[in-house]
């Protein structure tokens, strides 16, 4: 089945993020209040948003919404992910959208209460053998989006620089020390 090599080689490659210059690139063009998106359709980033938010909620630091993690994972996906898995994941989300919507008896994702989504998520989180009306499990792509956004949230610069202790150039330079 292509579509979970697919959704392996998207988790490996958020596993496998390193601060780059593309990354941090990534970064601040995230911090801007713009909708740029470039791989998600809206009806996808709203999914996602309330997922990652799902995930990652607003505590006494940042939640995901407001650290725009969707930003940088859409960003990502489309500067790092090839064109056929970036294809496949849109799949792979849309038909996870359409058995929520048929499950929910609604017509639009916003009309979802977050605890019917969060019910949807945890019944692919805890089991690999959950198996949703359609008969498919999305164990898989469930646990990439909770990869995308830990990912994503441990590279934002909030968490980076507040939480993490992050410093650009550890030490400090002293010429007068004897060698």
């Amino acid at each position: 089945m292509k579509r979970r090599e697919a959704l392996k080689n998207i988790g490996l490659s958020f596993a496998s993020i390193t601060i780059s210059a593309s990354t941090l690139s990534l970064v601040q063009s995230c911090q801007s209040n713009s909708t740029n998106i470039k791989f998600f359709t809206l009806k996808r980033l709203s999914l996602i948003d309330r997922i990652f938010e799902i995930i990652i909620p607003e505590t006494d630091t940042p939640g995901s919404n407001t650290l725009n993690l969707s930003k940088f994972t859409d960003a990502y996906i489309y500067k790092n992910i090839s064109l056929e898995d970036q294809k496949e994941l849109n799949e792979e989300i849309d038909e996870f959208i359409s058995v929520i919507l048929s499950n929910e008896n609604k017509k639009s994702i916003s009309e979802i209460e977050d605890e019917k989504l969060e019910k949807h998520l945890s019944n692919h989180l805890n089991s690999d053998d959950f198996k949703d009306s359609n008969g498919n499990n999305y164990s898989e792509l469930c646990r990439l989006m909770r990869r995308m956004v830990v990912s994503s949230y441990k590279t934002s610069e909030y968490v980076m620089t507040n939480l993490l202790g992050y410093v650009p150039i550890p030490g400090y330079y002293d010429g007068s020390v004897d060698v």
